[in-house]
């Protein structure tokens, strides 16, 4: 039980501080000059 907590904590913190960075890199990233609200590029070729 205590191993489940300490393993479900940490995987928390991993993930919210990689949230957290890539908040951070989008913020600190210059906007496209070209539709700058469609933030998702069309991924299928």
């Amino acid at each position: 039980m205590l191993f489940m907590l300490i393993t479900l904590s940490f995987v928390v913190v991993v993930t919210g501080c990689m949230i957290l960075i890539n908040r951070w890199m989008v913020s600190k990233r210059p906007e496209p000059p070209s539709r700058p609200e469609d933030s998702d590029p069309p991924e299928k070729p």
